[in-house]
């Protein structure tokens, strides 16, 4: 019989161990995914930037030209001439990099100094060369291509205009009726490339908008991929470890305590999960209203680094476990460090709305449990974005630290809704929710007060309805 146990167990750990290295590798490649898909959106947006800011340096040497010529061709000055043929220099470079990079094989040098020449940015280049070659037969870029190929055709049209002046300048035969049918074919030929130079524009933004699709997609999807994954993980976990404890009654009391550490780490995992979710869906609310790209470039990376910081997170919880059974470890921990990962973590919540933070820490170095306080500081903080008042003209947290003879007071200070006097010696109850709340799940301050506990302190709370709420929480100095 004891054989028969110790089998199943073994069966048990085995199962649970190849599932968990499954899910962990699915969340890894998930992961990995998220950045390249990440880094790739952000390359594709910055050379259509590069195209886009091309684009106006082809158009104002464009119009420049054109200027300069109708000046020539009225007071026939040389200066002018020479102005309309540097001028024109500018789309002509573009030009001859589009036909190269349209030319096997490339010759790359030629078309880096048709862009250079085309002045275009010397670190936009390569990126600009990337995005032709890798994206020239897709239907869209091929249609800028198109208009970009027809502007060009144009603007040869221009300098045929400029150098028949010239030469009939030179000759000192032009007339009146043939200056005022030049100075109307140049305004007409201007016409026609500000609407392809403004059609070219426009294809690039439909470009870039698809893109922002795209990512918004492939985001929102790697992301419940590794949402499953993480609660697939932890189901399996319940269930294998309720499976052995009915089969094994002698082992009866470990299990039971195995199983109330496992349940924590779901509960901290499914709750700060929704953390980085919701700073996620703050700055994708805040890419779809924005237009600058290097301000997308730089809510992506936000993206990435949420992620980023989700993951140790989970790390970290596993530690969490582990930790149950050894006790609280203290170390020499730095609190300031601490609150600024929170911070971060936390500062794109609320739709995009801005919360603004204060740090007020004249304590900065104690000697704790790092996770732990990582644990309450996180839930302190997200409640009270949850619970930002949006009717204040402004919502704002504020974290202090400071030392009261052998104590550490942290407190967590907010002006959002604040709580019903009836509801706050109940609200560090597990599951417990005040009124018609659908915004938790009853258990971030359950699991605060355990873990303050943990660390031998007490928590406090002080809160006035409409008005704010203050968390202090009181721990032993060392």
């Amino acid at each position: 019989m004891k054989g028969k146990i110790i089998n199943t167990i073994n069966d048990l750990l085995a199962f649970r161990k190849r599932t968990s290295l499954i899910l962990l590798l699915v969340m890894s490649l998930a992961s990995a995914g998220i950045i390249v898909v990440n880094i790739y959106s952000v390359r594709i947006l910055s050379s259509a930037r590069a195209y886009v800011n091309g684009e106006s340096e082809y158009s104002k040497g464009q119009k420049d030209a054109s200027a300069y010529l109708i000046n020539y061709i009225t007071f026939h000055n040389k200066s002018d001439y020479f102005a309309f043929k540097n001028a024109i220099g500018i789309p002509k470079g573009d030009h001859v990099a589009r036909i190269g990079l349209m030319t096997p094989p490339v010759n790359y040098a030629t078309v880096k100094t048709g862009l250079l020449a085309g002045k275009n940015h010397p670190e936009d280049i390569d990126n600009m060369i990337w995005l032709f070659e890798t994206f020239k037969n897709v239907d869209m870029f091929k249609k800028a291509v198109e208009i970009w190929t027809e502007g060009d055709g144009m603007i040869d049209e221009l300098g045929q205009i400029g150098t028949s002046a010239h030469s009939e300048i030179m000759k000192g035969s032009m007339s009146d009726d043939e200056k005022r049918a030049m100075i109307a074919a140049i305004n007409k030929n201007s016409a026609a490339l500000t609407i392809k130079e403004q059609a070219f524009s426009e294809t690039l933004g439909n470009i870039s908008r698809q893109i922002n699709t795209y990512v918004f997609a492939a985001n929102v999807f790697i992301t419940l991929i590794i949402v499953f994954c993480s609660l697939t993980s932890a189901a399996i976990m319940i269930r294998t470890l309720s499976n052995s404890k009915k089969k094994i009654i002698e082992q009866n009391e470990k299990l039971q305590l195995i199983n109330a550490g496992l349940d924590k780490f779901v509960f901290n995992v499914t709750h700060d999960l929704r953390s980085p979710l919701a700073s996620i869906m703050g700055l994708i609310n805040l890419m779809d209203d924005e237009t600058d790209l290097e301000q997308m470039k730089e809510y992506t990376l936000m993206i990435k680094e949420s992620l980023e910081r989700q993951d140790r997170f989970i790390n970290e919880m596993l530690t969490f476990i582990k930790s149950k059974h050894t006790g609280v470890s203290k170390t020499e921990c730095s609190l300031s460090n601490i609150v600024d990962n929170v911070i971060a973590q936390n500062s794109h919540h609320n739709g995009g709305k801005r919360v603004h933070f204060y740090k007020e820490l004249e304590l900065t170095q104690i000697r704790s449990d790092a996770l732990k306080l990582q644990v309450i500081l996180n839930n302190l903080v997200s409640n009270s974005i949850k619970y930002s008042d949006d009717k204040k003209p402004e919502q704002w947290v504020k974290v202090k630290s400071y030392r009261h003879d052998a104590e550490v007071v942290i407190e967590v200070e907010d002006n959002g809704l604040g709580i019903r006097p009836k509801d706050q010696d109940r609200i560090f109850d597990k599951f417990y929710m005040s009124g018609d709340n659908k915004k938790s799940s009853g258990i971030g301050l359950y699991l605060v007060k355990d873990a303050v506990t943990q660390l031998d302190g007490k928590i406090e709370v002080r809160s006035e309805l409409g008005v704010s709420s203050q968390f202090r929480v009181i721990i032993p100095f060392s």
